[in-house]
Formats: structure tokens, sequence, C-alpha cells
């Protein structure tokens, strides 16, 4: 059985301080910085296809560039996990469905409409060619052209553009599905050669976030709802101290944090080494040695896919034995049982795998944790996860 793919649609709400605007509206008229909260629901497809194939489409498509350098393309089939929003762009305000994609750094739209929209920079008065190509690489080897236009860019129908000039790309191509993908990473993992200010770092210049950064909080694996906060915190998501790291920058441009030890139920193992954190990738992608070990525990009946070996388990877990991440100055902890991701009634796979010494945190450990993102000064915070329907959002 294939594991179910999680989707997670996108409902906006901007925050100012402990208030909560029902629109962006309040956001675009004022002069001081104020978080931008996006909650969103857990869903099963993308548009009227699986997140499996959304994301197969999306792989085929992603410019291969130095962003993506570290990690070969079979990875491909554990992109599961995927933030859908509603967009707006262009003076006509062009409604396009799209995917937030912690994983790269580039808003493209299809001009295309697939039943999710597209964007037509022409119909828009307020779009402008940059004379700039973007250009994606087919998994075929095949490549479609489009171009980098600026427009004014919402997350409303109404009202005044949150941003009044932001890059973005037009392109010929086409996913079922979704009309194309924003990419909050840094800039150093743009297509573009010429880099420029995504979307983090766009509401940062233009005054309306406090800082090029963001929270991300996933819930519970059983949860329906989580949060991404651009420019803030929820002090009510996470228990103990956020703990600021800085980004290690050792395998290339990407987030990630270093892993001084990995323990399972009170064995540790010496890691030391650099983790993405990604928020597309469902599996964790651990040393030969740990996942040797959790093989030994688990007894795992193999299931090959793809570059992939998918480790179907027992759904009778115990919540008394843990995984625990040690980042140094604090640790993630949680139990076996959090470790797993039902498919149906009565398989479960192990949220752990071996891949050509890869090194991932997908969302088995983020559902777990409080990540707080800051482009800003190149560091990542972390904190315990606290599943709470409490909130207390402040500027980052």
């Amino acid at each position: 059985m294939l594991p179910l793919l999680t989707i997670f649609s996108l409902a906006l709400t901007l925050v100012n301080g402990l208030a909560i605007p029902k629109n962006e509206a309040s956001l675009v008229g004022r002069s001081d910085p104020a978080p931008l909260k996006l909650d969103f629901r857990v869903q099963k497809n993308v548009g009227n296809i699986s997140a499996r194939s959304f994301w197969n489409e999306v792989h085929a498509l992603r410019h291969q560039s130095k962003k993506r350098g570290s990690y070969p393309e079979t990875l491909k089939d554990v992109d599961d996990v995927s933030y859908v929003v509603d967009i707006y762009v262009g003076s006509d305000k062009q409604k396009a469905t799209v995917v937030l994609d912690t994983g790269s750094s580039d808003l493209w739209i299809s001009s295309q409409d697939s039943g999710s929209g597209s964007y037509d920079p022409s119909s828009s008065s307020d779009s402008q060619d940059t004379g700039n190509a973007f250009d994606i690489s087919y998994g075929d080897g095949t490549t479609s052209n489009g171009e980098y236009y600026t427009d004014s860019f919402s997350f409303s129908s109404t009202g005044n553009p949150l941003l009044s000039s932001f890059q973005l790309a037009s392109t010929s191509s086409s996913i079922d599905g979704a009309a194309g993908i924003l990419g909050i990473g840094d800039k150093n993992t743009e297509a573009s050669e010429q880099q420029y200010d995504d979307l983090p770092w766009a509401l940062q210049k233009a005054g309306k976030t406090p800082k090029a950064s963001y929270s991300l909080y996933l819930g519970s694996g059983d949860g329906a709802s989580g949060s991404v906060i651009f420019g803030g915190i929820d002090t009510e998501k996470y228990s103990g101290e956020l703990t600021k790291y800085p980004v290690d920058t050792s395998n290339g441009p990407g987030l990630f944090v270093n892993v001084a030890t990995f323990s399972v139920d009170g064995k540790d193992f010496s890691t030391d080494a650099p983790f993405l954190l990604d928020s597309g990738t469902s599996l964790g992608f651990v040393p030969q040695d740990v996942q040797d070990y959790l093989d030994s525990i688990f007894n795992p009946t193999m299931v090959q896919e793809g570059a992939i070996t998918y480790r179907q388990v027992s759904c009778d877990q115990p919540t008394d034995k843990f995984f625990t991440l040690d980042f140094g100055q604090n640790k993630i902890t949680f139990s076996y049982a959090d470790a797993i991701s039902q498919q149906d009634e009565n398989t479960c796979l192990l949220g752990f795998t071996y891949h050509d010494d890869t090194y991932i945190l997908g969302d088995v450990f983020l559902r777990n944790a409080y990540v707080y993102y800051d482009l800003t000064d190149g560091s990542i915070s972390l904190a315990q996860a606290k599943y709470t329907s409490a909130s207390n959002i402040v500027s980052a």
C-alpha cells in the first residue's frame, strides 16, 4: 500500500498583536510591520488528483539548479505534504490555487488554466516584464520556458494588494490540481540566476512583516489544522525554550540544522551531521546505522517504490518508548506511536528510512516540533510542539 498523502489547504488570517483581523486590508494600510498568519486544514487531494501524483509532476517540472543539488530526484516519491493557498495576482486579481513550498523560492503560475486558475500578465495593468527568462527542466530532458514579471500580489480578492510589485514567473507548463508553486525558501535557492526578493523577503522589505521569516506548526498527526506565520511566532504552540541554531551551509543552500545525537529508546547514535528540515517530505532519512537498528526493533516488511524503501510496521506501537533528537542545546522527543503513518485500518508505515546518506527531517519530525525559520539572520529555532487551540502570536 502506497502512503496516503496529506495536503494542507490554507485559509488566510492576518495578525495584529493579539487580534486577528478577518482580511488583509488592515495589514495593507498599516505603517508598522505585523505578523501574517496562514491557517491550513488537512485534505487528501490537490484538485482532483492524489498528492503523490501532484508532487511527481512538480518534481518533473522543477528547475534543476544548485538549490536542489544536495539530493537526487529519486526522492520525489516521498514529497507528499503540501500547503494549498489561493492567491490573487495583477490589477484584475487573477485567482490561482498554488502550493506553498518551503523547499523552493519562486512563485510560478501556469498560463494554462487546468481548473485551478492561471496567470496572464498581459491582462494586468500592473505587470512589468523583467526581461529575465524562467527555465524549467522536465524529467525527460525537454524544457519549458517562461518569463519573470513583477505584478501586484494578494491573498484576498478585495481591497488593495498586499504587495504592489512582486516578482513571479509565467510559464506554459501546467500541473493537474494546481496552477503553480509558491516557494518560500531563502533567496539562495531561487531558480533565477539573479537573486530577487521572494515572498518572505518581499513582505519584510515592503514593511508588512518585521522580518523575512516564518514559523511552522503542523499540529498533531491526527489533527485537522496547523499554521504558517510570516514574521511571527505563536508562543502557545510550543513548550520549553525556542532555541536558535545557525543554518548549516556545509551541504550547500537549504534549511539544514545540525543534529548532534539521534536516540532510540535510550540508545544513542552520534550523528553530528546537518539534516534538511523539509515540510514537503513525510519520511525522515537517517544514517545507515540508525536505520539498521530501527529495522531490528520494528521488524518491518520492506516495500520498494522506485529508489525508496518504505517500511510497513504494526500500527500498534507503544506510547512509552521514544525517539529523541539532540540538537546540542535542546531536544525534541516523540513516541514510537507518533513515528508511524497510518495508511488504512491495518497498514502503517515507519516514519524513517535510509537512502544514499541523505539526511532529512520530514513531516514525522516536524509535526512534533515548532520551527521558526529566520532567513534574515540565517537561523532556525526549535522547540517541542504543544498541541493546543490557545494562541498568542507575537512579532519575531
